[in-house]
Order: C-alpha cells, then sequence, then structure tokens
C-alpha cells in the first residue's frame, strides 16, 4: 500500500489512530511509523523523520486516541532508535 493511501485509510477510519497504537505496541514506534509515512509523500521525499516530526506525529496520535500527554522529543526519539528506527 502506498503511504498517501495508508495515511487516508488512517484518517478514514473510526479506530485508525487507536488501531496504529496497538499494532505498533508504544507510542514511539507508531508515532515513527506516521511521521516516516509522511515524510515520504511530502513535496521532497525523505525516509527518515526528525525529532520535530516524531512529536508531531506523536500529538496526532494522542488526540486522536485519546490517550494522554506526549514525551518529549528527544524521549520518543531515544525510544525509537532502542528499537533500531532511525531519527534526525
Amino acid at each position: 500500500m502506498y503511504p498517501i493511501e495508508w495515511l487516508r485509510g488512517l484518517d478514514e477510519a473510526r479506530d485508525g489512530y487507536t488501531r496504529l497504537l496497538s499494532e505498533s505496541g508504544s507510542l514511539a514506534r507508531a508515532a515513527w511509523r506516521l511521521a516516516q509515512a509522511r515524510c515520504q509523500v511530502q513535496r521532497t521525499p525523505t525516509h527518515v523523520p526528525t525529532r520535530l516530526e516524531l512529536r508531531a506525529a506523536a500529538r496526532k496520535i494522542s488526540r486522536k486516541a485519546g490517550i494522554g500527554p506526549v514525551p518529549g522529543s528527544g524521549f520518543l526519539a531515544n525510544e525509537c532508535e532502542a528499537e533500531g528506527l532511525l531519527v534526525l
């Protein structure tokens, strides 16, 4: 599935972000998946999200899934890097 289709599916599904969070196993991994997909559909596509993009993705997931406060970008990036997910 293309990233734009995946992103559209998240927005259209009533529980898309809740499912993303559940399937990913952690907010950091879910945010990385969302941020990475967003990076791929930009005018100049990239494959590695920045810390700011990671935090923005975590905030969107938090808002859409109805979870509490979002950790800082440093914490999220460290969690991703511990799982082998690159973050700029």
